[in-house]
């Protein structure tokens, strides 16, 4: 616990890596390069760098940043700075020591405007079945009243600074404001002085957000049949048509349950064809999966590839990429990558948005992302430059 003003730097950094590790280490609040977090003192602001785990994360790790210029920057005029670029240039001079081309992470705005010694932005799988769901606002209220801060869906980087800024100290202009934010789509925030306080609030939205969803009134479909073919040919006829074309060479494949439910349900379907639920999701497995009927999965090897490259091409054609999630009806989700890594990320990542999805239909129905903000995060360089990061 840190409560003395008198704290040291160096003591508040322990305490920011440490909070970062207990997030990043717990599949619950985070996968891959995603979530960021940050620590305050005397006019610095340490912030994870972008690409970055927050599992990997130590005092040594967070990057100093000068506090003033990105409060400067956060009074500027959000609607003619948007996207990433005048973060990044604001922020990249920003820092206080020589850190070559590694990037502070693209919120490092919201987390100065933010006045707390420890600020941890984290995509719980719990807390996103509420976010993504169609009436996540009024539920948010009805669970946490005015404990809890919603932000709707706003395109991440200054766009979303300033949003938190507007309804933070709109809302509660002379009150303490809450320190938990939900962000539509997108995840969680918690801020305060100790890291104890941190720990609890994050775990007690977790718990209540999971009993809502235990309660849940919407009725189950029965459950998928359980899949009766091989998913090893099919794997391998994938990787060889993207291959081929010079874009993937690795692809990993589950047949999980909730890879099963996706595959092999009529809420499944559903949820694929309603689009991406989180700019995660768009980033390490894309928006759209290749979908294959059931009539493809079970053609024999000598007609599959053939089949798989028209597939491929069509759908290249439709969303301006190769696919890199595929989903077999009936059978299970394949994920692909240029190496294991990246295609276990997608794998991960797809699956989480699965799971995603199952608890905001049992809390009412899911809010999947509208098309310009998924046009936003499909072309933002940082989450480009995030995903490369990730994939080394």
């Amino acid at each position: 616990m840190i409560v003395d003003a008198a704290v040291t730097a160096a003591e508040l950094l322990e305490a920011g890596a440490r909070l970062s590790r207990r997030f990043g280490e717990d599949p619950e609040f985070a996968r891959a390069g995603g979530g960021n977090s940050s620590v305050k003192h005397r006019g610095t602001l340490y912030i994870k760098p972008s690409g970055t785990s927050l599992a990997s994360m130590t005092s040594a790790t967070l990057m100093p940043l000068a506090l003033e210029p990105l409060l400067d920057l956060a009074a500027t005029d959000g609607e003619s700075a948007a996207g990433s670029d005048p973060v990044m240039r604001v922020a990249m001079a920003a820092r206080l020591r020589d850190e070559g081309t590694r990037r502070p992470s693209v919120e490092c705005v919201f987390h100065a405007l933010i006045p707390r010694r420890f600020v941890i932005h984290t995509h719980p799988t719990t807390v996103n079945a509420l976010t993504c769901t169609s009436d996540g606002e009024a539920i948010a209220q009805e669970l946490f009243g005015d404990d809890v801060l919603w932000i709707p869906y706003t395109d991440p980087g200054l766009p979303l600074a300033h949003e938190i800024a507007r309804r933070r100290y709109g809302r509660w202009a002379s009150a303490s404001p809450a320190e938990v934010t939900l962000l539509q789509n997108h995840g969680l925030i918690v801020a305060g002085d100790d890291e104890a306080a941190i720990i609890e609030r994050s775990e007690a939205v977790v718990a209540t957000v999971g009993e809502r969803i235990a309660r849940g009134s919407r009725a189950a479909q029965p459950p998928p049949v359980a899949p009766t073919g091989a998913i090893g040919p099919l794997s391998r006829a994938i990787g060889g048509v993207l291959g081929r074309a010079g874009t993937t060479c690795a692809v990993v494949s589950d047949t999980s349950p909730d890879a099963v439910w996706v595959a092999g349900t009529s809420d499944g379907r559903a949820v694929v064809d309603a689009g991406p639920l989180t700019p995660d999701q768009i980033v390490y497995a894309g928006s759209w999966p290749l979908w294959l009927e059931a009539g493809v999965v079970a053609l024999a090897d000598g007609r599959l590839e053939p089949r798989l490259a028209d597939l491929v091409a069509r759908h290249h054609g439709r969303t301006g990429e190769a696919p890199v999630i595929v989903i077999a009806e009936g059978l299970g989700v394949l994920a692909t990558g240029t190496g294991p890594r990246q295609a276990e990320t997608a794998r991960e990542l797809y699956l989480d948005a699965v799971r995603v999805a199952r608890g905001a239909l049992a809390l009412g129905g899911i809010q999947a992302l509208g098309p310009a903000a998924r046009a936003f995060i499909e072309r933002w360089e940082a989450e480009a430059y995030r995903r490369g990061l990730d994939a080394r």
